[in-house]
């Protein structure tokens, strides 16, 4: 069926097809220039050309200067084509351009222009703005440059555009700003996206230095977060302790020395001591109550379960009083002095235990398991089944006999 409607402006301003750019324009012309009143919500909508006819119609007049106007106010098609119409795009370009063609400090657009929108608002915008044509192309030119380096900037934040993860970090980018950055009252909308994310950022109006420490920032968050979950899943957790600078450099010389990393060296230490108990035995308050009541002194000298060696070779028990006595020199009259006879008392088991724990430790570091040497060491009997009481008694009949061959010696 054919189509009798027929199209009064195409008439009236002999044109041979609409366009729709150039009917924006006019009809905005018209309500700002003109006072022509017209509705706000037939701007750009499907009645808009028929609401422009009728205004032509009652004021002919106005109709030879349309053409005219045109060129004066609007630049080719071929400056605006950069403009995208995309989201992130209108929002940067709108507050430019409502500076730029002094829309906030006048009048502005209508209200009401609820089918204006997207590039369209911003194209009308600059063609209803009334300056010379060459400086308005300059000044369009200008936002397109402006407008490339910007989104050359962008590199910045390719990490929260990650494929896999990429959501979940512009997510964490939006708590870790709101705690760190926005307060209370704000009311930005949530970021979910990489795309709202460079919006946020575009709208910020942060400088470089601001925005680049807020990216590190929740770069190194995120970081952590991750490998606590990691760490978690993997049956480990975190934990923070003060350790005096001694026992760092230790723990660091054991570190290099076993090719282990420090939370490996601490690890297979603590499972060593599980199987040892060597702190229990030697350095517990418990351990320190039972020595202190074995010696009958309230502050033991020495860590609890230190043992002496004592020499395993045969003792030789002393002469009876016979010509051998007699004949015997004197010597001094001192438990404290080095025998060679008894070379241990100068070296007592907390020096030889200890060498022996630490060689065996150092070399089952790498396994993680207790050394079978160590614990054989820390159970020995004393003084390798010699008693204290034995090898004192020998001491004082050794130095009974001293005295009696020193009485029995000529004047």
């Amino acid at each position: 069926m054919k189509d009798d409607r027929r199209d009064e402006l195409a008439e009236l301003l002999k044109e041979p097809k609409p366009n729709n750019r150039h009917d924006i324009w006019l009809w905005l012309c018209l309500d700002r220039y003109e006072k022509a009143d017209l509705d706000p919500a037939t701007c750009n909508g499907t009645t808009m050309r028929s609401a422009i006819a009728r205004y032509l119609k009652r004021n002919t007049h106005m109709l030879e200067g349309i053409k005219r106007e045109k060129d004066r106010f609007m630049v080719p098609d071929d400056s605006l084509k950069w403009i995208d119409g995309g989201e992130r795009q209108y929002q940067w370009l709108l507050h430019k351009i409502e500076d730029i063609t002094d829309l906030r400090r006048s009048r502005g657009l209508p209200r009401g222009l609820v089918h204006l929108t997207g590039r369209n608002h911003l194209i009308a915008m600059l063609d209803l703005w009334y300056v010379d044509i060459a400086d308005k192309a300059d000044e369009i030119t200008r936002l397109r440059k402006d407008w490339l380096r910007h989104k050359a900037r962008d590199s910045a934040f390719e990490w929260f555009e990650e494929k896999e993860e990429g959501v979940q970090r512009c997510k964490f980018a939006w708590e870790w700003l709101q705690k760190s950055r926005l307060s209370l009252l704000s009311l930005r909308d949530p970021i979910s996206n990489h795309q709202e994310l460079l919006m946020f950022f575009d709208q910020a109006e942060y400088g470089p230095s601001e925005q680049k420490a807020i990216i590190k920032e929740i770069r190194q968050r995120w970081s952590k977060k991750q490998h606590s979950e990691r760490t978690l899943a993997a049956g480990k957790k975190q934990v923070n302790v003060e350790l005096s600078l001694t026992a760092i450099d230790l723990l660091d010389e054991l570190a290099k020395k076993h090719d282990l990393t420090r939370p490996q060296v601490l690890e297979r230490l603590i499972t060593m001591e599980s199987g040892l108990g060597m702190i229990e035995k030697h350095f517990t308050r418990h351990a320190s109550k039972e020595i202190a009541a074995e010696t009958g002194s309230s502050t033991p000298t020495q860590p609890a379960c230190t043992k002496v060696i004592i020499d395993e070779s045969p003792v030789a028990h002393p002469a009876p009083q016979s010509q051998q006595a007699l004949e015997a020199k004197p010597e001094p009259s001192s438990v404290f002095m080095s025998d060679s006879a008894n070379p241990a008392i100068d070296n007592p088991v907390s020096e030889n235990l200890e060498a022996q724990a630490n060689e065996s430790a150092s070399a089952h570091l790498k396994t993680g398991e207790p050394s079978p040497n160590t614990q054989a060491a820390t159970q020995r009997p004393l003084g390798g089944g010699i008693s204290i009481k034995a090898w004192r008694a020998a001491l004082a009949n050794k130095e009974e006999a001293r005295r009696l061959g020193s009485k029995t010696e000529p004047d």
